[in-house]
């Protein structure tokens, strides 16, 4: 730590006592949860020694010190990265801001502790007041931090600043598939491209999401847990991936294959299994919609850093787009928003993020969402064994993927561990979801009628905190009720590889012989203490769908004090409105995972998005954007048709 005095720049961050600063003079600063860091985070998933901060008249350096859960600029993984007066990083689930004390026209107090004291007193030794530094030169392109400072911002101040603002009368923030079934929603609602913007990190509206879908087992080949008529690519809904599947399959002279398709979407789910389509169908029709709405001439590729009202009655978001040449800042505003940024992060069990940090071990123990395709290479290379948590359909995914390994080596085996013995499946009324060896079955993660029938209509009508005991009730972790998986369950139970135990890791640590030793307590009935030995861990349990996990959400729940639900979501309306957003004639709009707990149950779906997409364009109407109509009729017909012939809407 350097022993300059003056305090080029405030680091702030939340603590467990709440909002903590303190100031950064020239020098070089360790970040880490070990006590002898100079800024101490005492949270299981930031590492030690976690990051570096070097600090200089003009600047801040962050180094990551190759920390088990990484360092994040705008949510966005990085090794090193330059920081200036404004911006924002997270260390594990820490977000910090780097406060240029220079912006304000304040005295700053340092006293010899290392700590910002708001009030200082006089004739305490260890406390000095300091001039504070005049403001910097503003750097060309990139916006100040101090007109970040207030809700309410000028388009007029921005461009003053150099940094260029675009307006639009729709803007889609995120760039997944959030935005994408919205834009074509809206698209397909006579809304020119001309009059929409969409800011994404990628070029592919789904490439985030087949990232996941590859990394947890689901290759192009394998059906992910979705129904025939849950189309992004397609509003309608018709035709959906089953007959599209079996007319692909007829013209391939796949006769059988065709009438086995046919078979099961006229029995399911009573009499066959329920269809399911292919994830590499999926994303091949997406691509298609993506070219036909003109999603690539909408793209602007950058990172959303902040959202800010507008004096001129707009919703402005800010947008980094800059590279490892320079910094520049982009700015679009419009009238309508619509968020769809997706999960903040991956899950990870606190016990597993501590042998990670600990040991500083990330090929051992992975979240099932990360790559981790060297586990199977060298499980099928010099077998081994392989612990699993979590039992939801990525864990059946998982357990498939081991089955399939041990055809070549037969010395893989699995030990999946549970909290506790399922014995009973979830229940609504009379309605009760089956279990078997250890699994709570349903073709979906919802009911059916959660997204047209009785449950969807019964949620919407709820108080919030009814929705939140109904989610309690039809949800919990189950997986689909395939054959093939309980048929893997059962061979692996007969002949031994596979096998349930039952507790919770109390410690992890590595062998002599490369292993790792984990000591359970146990939770059945007899109690005690288990030792597991394996080679590998998987957490199956998931992502995190906090908002206050995104640097960029976090910003504007505190800016605005938006109210959250009693899932700790963000609130929205029945038509998926932030109403606390509403600003004059702007509205903004929101889907996806962090809207759970609003009104309806399954927003983290294909189907889901895209009915609080239906929900969100129909409320536009009522001050509808150039072009917008309703999609019904002879209209609605019309468009379908072109959607049928690829032609442009």
């Amino acid at each position: 730590m350097a022993g300059e005095t003056h305090a080029v720049f405030v680091l702030r961050w939340h603590g467990e006592g709440g909002e903590e600063t303190r100031p950064i003079p020239i020098g070089e600063y360790t970040i880490g949860r070990d006590p002898r860091c100079d800024v101490h985070i005492d949270d299981p998933q930031v590492s030690r020694e976690h990051a570096r901060l070097t600090v200089s008249a003009t600047s801040i350096v962050l180094r990551d010190q190759d920390s088990r859960n990484g360092s994040y600029v705008h949510e966005e993984r990085v090794a090193s990265a330059d920081l200036r007066g404004g911006d924002r990083f997270r260390l594990g689930p820490i977000s910090f801001e780097i406060v240029d004390p220079g912006a304000s026209d304040q005295s700053v107090a340092v006293s010899a502790e290392g700590t910002i004291v708001s009030e200082p007193r006089s004739g305490v030794g260890a406390t000095r007041i300091l001039p504070a530094e005049p403001p910097e030169r503003d750097e060309p392109g990139v916006l100040p931090a101090r007109l970040l400072a207030t809700e309410f911002i000028s388009e007029r101040d921005v461009e003053a600043a150099g940094v260029p603002v675009t307006s639009s009368a729709c803007l889609a923030l995120g760039g997944g598939l959030g935005s994408f079934v919205w834009v074509d929603y809206l698209r397909n609602s006579g809304v020119s491209r001309r009059d929409i913007v969409v800011v994404g990190a990628e070029a592919l509206p789904h490439a985030r999401y087949a990232r996941l879908c590859a990394n947890s087992q689901i290759p192009l080949y394998e059906r992910l847990r979705s129904n025939s008529e849950s189309c992004p690519d397609n509003v309608w809904g018709f035709p959906g991936y089953a007959p599209r599947e079996i007319v692909r399959n007829a013209a391939r002279g796949h006769l059988g294959k065709a009438a086995a398709l046919l078979w099961a979407i006229t029995g399911e789910p009573a009499v066959t299994q329920t269809y399911t389509p292919r994830s590499g169908d999926v994303f091949r029709s997406v691509e298609r919609e993506a070219e036909r709405i003109g999603w690539s001439a909408m793209l602007r590729i950058g990172r959303v850093r902040a959202i800010r009202k507008t004096v001129e009655g707009r919703l402005l978001a800010l947008v980094s787009v800059s590279d490892g040449n320079r910094r520049q800042h982009v700015a679009f505003a419009a009238d309508t928003v619509h968020l769809g940024l997706g999960y903040p992060a991956i899950q990870l069990l606190p016990e597993l993020a501590a042998y990670r940090e600990t040991y500083n071990d990330e090929k051992r123990i992975v979240n099932a969402y990360e790559p981790h395709d060297h586990i199977y290479e060298d499980l099928a290379k010099r077998g081994g064994t392989i612990l699993l948590r979590g039992r939801g359909i990525v864990a059946s995914r998982i357990i498939q993927r081991l089955w399939e390994e041990r055809k070549r080596q037969p010395k893989i085996e699995v030990i999946h561990l549970h909290r506790s013995r399922l014995t009973e499946g979830h229940r609504d009324g009379l309605a009760r979801r089956g279990v078997e060896i250890e699994f709570e079955f349903q073709p979906f993660n919802w009911p059916k009628s959660a997204w047209t029938g009785e449950q969807r209509e019964r949620m919407e009508r709820a108080p919030p905190e009814e929705r939140k005991e109904l989610l309690g009730i039809w949800g919990g972790t189950t997986t689909a009720d395939r054959r093939d998986w309980k048929r893997i369950v059962r061979e692996g139970l007969k002949g031994g590889w596979y096998r349930p135990e039952y507790g919770v890791v109390r410690s992890i640590k590595p062998t002599d012989d490369g292993r790792l030793a984990l000591e359970v307590t146990n939770s059945l009935a007899g109690g005690g203490t288990l030792q597991l030995n394996t080679n590998y861990v998987v957490d199956c349990t998931g992502l995190i769908a906090s908002p206050e996990r995104s640097p960029l959400l976090s910003d504007m729940l505190s800016t605005y004090r938006l109210p959250m639900n009693p899932l700790g979501r963000l609130d929205v309306s029945d038509e998926f409105e932030v109403v606390g957003m509403r600003h004059k004639g702007a509205r903004m709009f929101a889907c996806g995972a962090t809207t759970l707990g609003g009104p309806l149950p399954s927003v983290d779906s294909f189907l889901g998005l895209q009915y609080a997409s239906f929900r969100a364009a129909h409320a536009m109407l009522d001050t509808p954007p150039r072009g917008l109509r309703s999609l019904n009729g002879l209209y609605s017909f019309r468009q379908w048709l072109k959607w049928a012939r690829g032609v442009a809407p």
